[in-house]
């Protein structure tokens, strides 16, 4: 199959993804606070934590907390074998999904938790193929445009005024999410078992940066990684299923989901930029190596330069670098 031929197929950048409506009530915010009260530094000190925030005097959205907003709205005949659903799959032999990276900009302030209605525009607005014939990987690319609706507006109208052609044109949304997923084809049984026999085994470690200002370890347990796959609506297999994620990924355990890393990564900066009076503008990141359930990460950064960037990264157990990013701030 030439590579012509083989792009031919794989032109799922037309496809067109539904508008996935939510409103955005506190409570599912809540439930991530709770969920990772006990994995932040510095968690609030006041009694009332455990308390569901009013719609009266509401809180904003905080910073990473719109990736438990807006689930896939799939069936169960909608999923895969891994439990990933079809919406971005580019199809057969590719059922393998891995989270590579992305960014995020946030071109105004956040919005309430007021319980108003909003609406999350997927697009597919890159498709690449990677890999010698064979191998190959195809990388998609989905931007995600979170605004609010009124509630009577028509789908069209609110394509229309949310979703632009030129992607630096932010439109009205508050949030604008580029996420990078791999696809791959399924491992041989060669290639599981050559995976098993190195568990264990010391992998190639990629030098964090140096001089980090802040520095947060936690463990994520499998509790967290379930209430993350819940509040997310996600069943992908490799995040909850040990004996799937070793028998058909070759992964040693469970992996750490990918937005789950990020809203982690974004939480720490932002309690970081807080004291300074600063919140994110905008955020680029990398995943470059496996995050496993009840294994140290560390979340570290230092300020990039005097124009307010910063350099973020996540060290997995052996200290080797696991994530690498870049975050732009602006004042609050």
């Amino acid at each position: 199959m030439t590579r012509h031929i083989f792009d031919k197929r794989l032109r799922i950048s037309e496809r067109k993804l539904p508008l996935t409506y939510d409103y955005l009530h506190p409570q599912p915010s809540h439930l991530l606070n709770l969920t990772l009260r006990d994995l932040l530094p510095h968690p609030q000190t006041s009694s009332d934590y455990a308390t569901l925030p009013s719609l009266q005097s509401p809180s904003p959205l905080p910073v990473g907390h719109h990736l438990i907003y807006f689930p896939p709205q799939v069936t169960l005949s909608q999923l895969l074998p891994d439990c990933t659903d079809t919406l971005h799959t580019p199809g057969e032999p590719f059922n393998r999904r891995l989270w590579a990276g992305g960014n995020l900009r946030f071109p105004v302030r956040s919005p309430p938790l007021d319980g108003s209605r909003a609406v999350c525009i997927e697009s597919i607005r890159n498709v690449a193929v990677k890999g010698r014939e064979g191998d190959e990987k195809v990388i998609v690319t989905i931007e995600r445009r979170v605004g609010n609706v009124p509630e009577q507006e028509t789908a069209d109208k609110t394509f229309d005024r949310i979703w632009k052609e030129n992607e630096d044109d932010a439109g009205e949304s508050s949030v604008i999410e580029n996420r990078d997923l791999i696809f791959m084809r399924l491992k041989s049984s060669a290639q599981i078992e050559a995976d098993k026999a190195q568990f264990g085994k010391p992998s190639r470690v990629v030098k964090p940066p140096s001089d980090a200002t802040f520095r947060h370890a936690l463990i994520p347990t499998k509790a967290l990684l379930f209430r993350f796959s819940a509040l997310t609506f996600n069943a992908h297999s490799i995040h909850l299923d040990k004996g799937y994620t070793q028998d058909q990924e070759g992964y040693p355990n469970l992996l750490v989901h990918g937005p789950l890393t990020l809203t982690l990564l974004l939480s720490v900066l932002q309690q970081q930029l807080s004291r300074l009076n600063l919140r994110i503008s905008d955020i680029e990141y990398k995943n470059l190596a496996p995050l496993f359930v009840e294994q140290e990460m560390a979340i570290c950064g230092k300020p990039k330069n005097d124009t307010g960037a910063w350099d973020v990264w996540i060290e997995g157990p052996d200290g080797g670098l696991a994530v690498r990013g870049t975050a732009h701030t602006t004042s609050e």
